[in-house]
């Protein structure tokens, strides 16, 4: 195996690694979370969040510039000119985090009139949004050498970060919440696991980028020019992302009691853990792809977005399958009886776009990493628009079922056809390609384990949490199975038995 393919496959895993411990936190965190404040003020927790979530929008794109530019610079070997960009992002982002804290103070003033915030709750919400835009402000600045250590490619030392801040996070909320403490003590908490973070981010960046002269902050106009070239338009799919992150939660508070956003919240944040495994694959192929082409290695380019893509949509079907046909019984023994109607149904659909969402994440990926995301703004402020559009039309009719419709047509419509049309378009790769190797053999490949999984729910139903995970990995031999058999070609399974066979030297 050689040191890229190690260093690509020491990236996934760690991502992963990262992932399973996330989600092992909230899984046990979220129950908790949710009894100690109750239904209402976890509500208004969700709801402040995303309306603060907007703030990140004052990233520019310039977090994805400096990924892509540092990844390309160390790549050749110029340091300066990863030193002046990082430098230029650094002051960028000192300027946006101000702006930040001014815009959370207009919010925490606003928040009363537009969203139906119980009176009792109304001083709180806007401390809470203030910390937010704090909060933001610290990520912002931070995130530069975040985007640093992911250009190098080095997610190890990325995600260990994340798993120690994560950890001590968890402990802060636990402690927090069993003190009596509410909506502000979680506020404080994700402020100093931000500031935490941050230091480790730029401990990290020193050590593995002597060259990178962090102490330098030079204002460098053409660095500054080729940060906005690219991370405008990044910004602008950063901005229909957000649009569509938090949109869901904004319009139930303002149609709906806010006690209704916790049972959005509930499923909703079951297929963000979803997304966040198709994730552990797509963020390698960003830097990956732009070492390629600094590289002159563009024959790599299709082979690489191929790989990547079909490898998300094996891993995360069976994820998708399970949440659709068992997601209702999971969200009972998980949250609690009077949430497993109500969450399963608007989990169930939530849950279709995740049968493909390689064909949207992959996509964007490689796109960012190729410089080519530009021609992705019309088609994803499409889908944010048709998003909000249709949620508000629908919660009104359907409540927050209608909410999910709206975010999943549009979702399934851009990754099934648009999505794979414009890698066509980009990079001359076959939509009968793409669809083929990335989205019909993947299902093919998932219909065993789908009638398996649909014959233990009906029959044999789990009682506890235990027995429901026991029964889910029993039947993963299945996917393993199937998919090796289907999705990949004789000549791909002779590669990987000698990619298994081989150690690292």
């Amino acid at each position: 195996m050689d040191r890229s393919s190690r260093g690509l496959a020491r990236s996934i895993l760690s991502n992963w690694g990262t992932f399973v411990f996330s989600a092992g936190v909230n899984f046990v965190l979220s129950p908790f979370i949710v009894r100690a404040l109750g239904q209402t003020q976890y509500g208004a927790w969700v709801l402040l969040v995303s309306m603060v979530g907007y703030l990140g929008l004052l990233d520019l794109g310039v977090r994805a510039a400096v990924t892509r530019y540092v990844a390309q610079f160390h790549a050749a070997g110029d340091h300066d000119r990863a030193t002046l960009l990082y430098a230029s992002a650094v002051r960028i982002f000192s300027l946006g985090g101000v702006i930040a804290i001014l815009i959370s103070a207009v919010m925490a003033l606003l928040v009363g009139r537009v969203f139906n915030v119980p009176p009792e709750l109304i001083h709180t919400a806007r401390i809470v949004a203030l910390l937010g835009g704090v909060n933001v402000a610290v990520s912002l600045v931070s995130g530069v050498y975040g985007g640093v250590l992911i250009g190098l490619e080095r997610f190890d030392y990325y995600n260990a970060t994340e798993i120690a801040v994560g950890a001590v996070r968890a402990i802060g909320i636990v402690v927090a919440l069993r003190s009596g403490y509410g909506l502000i003590a979680l506020s404080l908490v994700q402020l100093a696991a931000t500031l935490v973070r941050g230091a480790a981010n730029v401990y990290f960046t020193r050590q593995l980028y002597p060259q990178l002269k962090i102490a330098s902050l030079v204002w460098d106009s053409q660095s500054a020019q080729l940060i906005f070239k690219f991370g405008l338009s990044a910004s602008f799919l950063h901005v229909t992302g957000s649009l569509m992150l938090y949109s869901d939660s904004l319009v139930i508070g303002a149609f709906l009691p806010i006690g209704m956003v916790t049972y959005f919240a509930i499923a909703g944040n079951l297929t963000d853990y979803a997304r966040s495994v198709c994730s552990g694959i797509s963020q390698t192929l960003t830097p990956r792809m732009s070492a390629l082409q600094a590289g002159g290695r563009e024959h790599a380019l299709e082979s690489a977005v191929l790989m990547s893509a079909r490898l998300s949509s094996l891993v995360v079907m069976p994820i998708a399958v399970t949440l659709m046909l068992r997601g209702g019984s999971f969200i009972g023994l998980w949250m609690g009886a009077e949430y497993a109607d109500l969450s399963g149904r608007v989990l169930l659909v939530l849950a279709v776009p995740l049968l493909f969402l390689a064909g949207y994440q992959v996509v964007a990926a490689a796109m960012f990493g190729i410089s080519k995301h530009g021609g992705l703004i019309p088609i994803f402020a499409l889908e944010a628009f048709s998003n909000l559009v249709l949620s508000i039309f629908w919660v009104r009719a359907y409540g927050v079922i209608g909410t999910a419709m709206g975010t999943t047509i549009p979702r399934v419509i851009v990754s099934t056809l648009i999505g794979p049309w414009y890698v066509r378009r980009t990079m001359g790769l076959s939509l009968r390609t793409f669809w083929i190797s990335c989205f019909l053999q993947p299902i093919a490949a998932m219909i065993p384990f789908a009638a398996a999984s649909y014959a233990v729910e009906r029959m044999w139903p789990a009682n506890n949490m235990l027995v429901y995970f026991a029964q889910v990995l029993a039947l993963l031999p299945l996917v393993a199975l199937f998919a090796w058999l289907i999705c990949f070609s004789r000549d791909e399974q002779r590669a990987l038995k000698q990619l298994v066979a081989r150690r690292p030297s």
